[in-house]
C-alpha cells in the first residue's frame, strides 16, 4: 500500500473513483510498490510481464479529472548490485515508462476510452523482451524529432543531432536545441541567437519555449498535440527573429537582456547600448 506525504485530500468523487480503479487493477494482477511515498493524488501500479519488462499504470488526480500514464518499462535496473528490489519496492516513475502513453478521464466516455487504449497497448507489447521494447523506444523517439525536422527544414535550418542551426545577418546564427533532462526522459526546448567564433551557446540570447518551466514528457502527447505545441509555440519564436533584423531586436527587452557576456564577444553588438546602460553595464 502507498503511502502519502501531501496533506491536501481528494474529492470525494475522485477519491472514489481512484478506489474503484485500485480495485479493477488489482483483479487485473497489478501490484503497488511497497514503500513508495508518493502524493495523495499519484498512484503507481506495476505487473512483471518478462524476466526484464513490467507493465505499468500509474494514476494521478486531480481535483477534477484522473490522468493514466502507462506502457511498458524495462526493469534491467532491478539487475544492478543493491538494486534488485526497486520495482516491489518503488515502482516505476511516469517518465522513466520506456513506451508509455497518457490520456486524461474526465467523465463516462474517457473512461471507457481508456479502457480500451490501455486494452491495445497491453496486448501490442505483451511479452516483447526489453531489447526489442527499447528498440521500439528508439524508433519513437526518431519520429519525435523528425516531426520537428519537417517544421525546421523549410525555415532554412540544418540539423546534427538533436541541435537545428541557420544563418542570421552578419556571422549571427539561430540555433534550436531539444535538450534532454539530465533526470528523465524529458526535453526541454531552447532558442539561441550566438555568433560564430565564440565558445558557447546563447552569447546574445537564450529563450526557453517549453510550456511551463518544467522539461515536456514527449511521449506523454500525441502527434497532433505536439504539432499545436510546435505550430503555436516554437515557430513564431523563431519566426520572429528571422523576419526582424538584429538592430530591431536589440530594442526588445525579451530578446537583449538574454545577452550576458558584457559587450566583450562582439566588437559591434547589435543591443542598443543605452539598453545595456539601463541595465546598469557598461
Amino acid at each position: 500500500m502507498q503511502m502519502a506525504n501531501d496533506s491536501k485530500p481528494l474529492s470525494v468523487e475522485i477519491r472514489a473513483k481512484m478506489e474503484q480503479y485500485r480495485a479493477d487493477l488489482s483483479a487485473f494482477g497489478m501490484q503497488e510498490p511497497i514503500k513508495k511515498e508518493s502524493s495523495v493524488g499519484h498512484w503507481l501500479f506495476y505487473k512483471p510481464m518478462t524476466e526484464l519488462t513490467a507493465f505499468v499504470i500509474n494514476l494521478i488526480a486531480t481535483d477534477h479529472h484522473i490522468a493514466i500514464m502507462y506502457g511498458y518499462a524495462s526493469t534491467a535496473f532491478t539487475k544492478m548490485i543493491g538494486n534488485e528490489n526497486a520495482l516491489v519496492e518503488l515502482g516505476v516513475r511516469d517518465e522513466e515508462i520506456t513506451i508509455r502513453e497518457k490520456i486524461v478521464i474526465c467523465n463516462e466516455a474517457d473512461e471507457e476510452a481508456a479502457r480500451d487504449q490501455i486494452a491495445q497497448m497491453y496486448e501490442r507489447y505483451l511479452q516483447t523482451p526489453k531489447d526489442e521494447l527499447l528498440i521500439e523506444a528508439k524508433a519513437k523517439r526518431k519520429a519525435f524529432f523528425q516531426q520537428i525536422a519537417v517544421k525546421l527544414k523549410p525555415m532554412g535550418f540544418r540539423k546534427k543531432g538533436n541541435t537545428w542551426t541557420r544563418t542570421l545577418e552578419g556571422d549571427y546564427y539561430l540555433l534550436f536545441d531539444a535538450q534532454k533532462s539530465s533526470y528523465a526522459d524529458e526535453y526541454y526546448f531552447d532558442v539561441y541567437i550566438g555568433k560564430n567564433g565564440t565558445k558557447c551557446y546563447g552569447d546574445c540570447h537564450f529563450s526557453r519555449v517549453s510550456p511551463g518551466r518544467h522539461p515536456m514528457d514527449w511521449q506523454a502527447l500525441s502527434k497532433d498535440e505536439f504539432e499545436f505545441f510546435l505550430n503555436r509555440t516554437v515557430i513564431p519564436a523563431l519566426e520572429q527573429i528571422i523576419h526582424t533584423p538584429l538592430c530591431e531586436l536589440g530594442k526588445l527587452p525579451s530578446i537583449w537582456s538574454g545577452c550576458m557576456c558584457n559587450r566583450k564577444k562582439c566588437e559591434s553588438c547589435w543591443v542598443e547600448k543605452n539598453l545595456w546602460e539601463a541595465r546598469g553595464i557598461q
